[in-house]
């Protein structure tokens, strides 16, 4: 979700201006898409070439994205401004730019793009954009908003697991014990354990005085997150 997102490429080739410019365009984000650093680059300079307006932001976004891969930060972030100079109502520019702030630590900043995706009811990665944005919300301990903003990716996108393990670090920090368990339970339907699940459901369990489940959960944290940020914790926690 915090990836830029990119276009297919066309299936037929013309000579025609524009439609030279956007097959350039889609042939270098495919080949971003396939980390190939040196045909994306190719194929956005043949872009570059034409003078079209229209798709402009387009091309903008491609470098950005291209930057992304090569780790240019000052350059990312001049290509996503000189795209929406270009189209200030493009909500995959939008996107792209709030989780490329949200990766930088730039919460707020984030925020104030990833907003303008998720109010566009047309945009097809909307869901994805509440998602940025509860987890932008709750980096700046804003937990009412980042729940709402959870709450709408879930609704929006049922079949994504990530909000409900997100909404149940909340209530477990909030010490509102069940629906942090039913959350965490919904998201363990859904998706396989990973250590951030298997860390909560530790704490969950020992919450409710379930020292065996507790145990249980925790071997396995130990066994398949064993290099883990969360085991660390894990284990210095068994210490205490």
């Amino acid at each position: 979700m915090l990836m830029g997102c990119m276009s297919s490429v066309p299936q037929k080739s013309t000579t025609k201006p524009e439609a030279l410019l956007e097959q350039h365009i889609k042939l270098a984000m495919q080949y971003i898409g396939s980390k190939n650093r040196d045909l994306s680059r190719v194929h956005l300079t043949k872009a570059s070439r034409f003078k079209s307006r229209s798709n402009r932001f387009q091309l903008h976004n491609g470098y950005a994205l291209l930057y992304q891969m090569e780790q240019e930060v000052e350059l990312v972030e001049a290509s996503y401004r000189r795209a929406i100079a270009s189209n200030k109502t493009n909500s995959m520019v939008r996107y792209n730019f709030g989780a490329f702030l949200y990766n930088q630590e730039r919460f707020k900043e984030a925020l104030e793009q990833i907003k303008r995706a998720s109010a566009d009811l047309d945009y097809e990665r909307r869901p994805q954009a509440f998602y940025i944005q509860g987890l932008a919300h709750g980096r700046l301990g804003q937990n009412t908003q980042a729940l709402r903003s959870f709450e709408k990716t879930t609704q929006l996108s049922p079949g994504l697991a990530a909000p409900y393990l997100e909404a149940a670090e909340i209530y477990y920090a909030q010490q509102r014990l069940p629906i942090a368990k039913r959350a965490l339970d919904q998201y363990t339907y859904m998706a396989q354990p990973s250590a951030k699940s298997l860390w909560l459901a530790v704490r969950l369990e020992d919450s409710f005085g379930n020292r065996d489940s507790a145990a249980s959960e925790g071997l396995k944290l130990k066994n398949l997150f064993s290099y883990s940020r969360e085991n660390l914790e894990y284990q210095k926690w068994l210490k205490q």
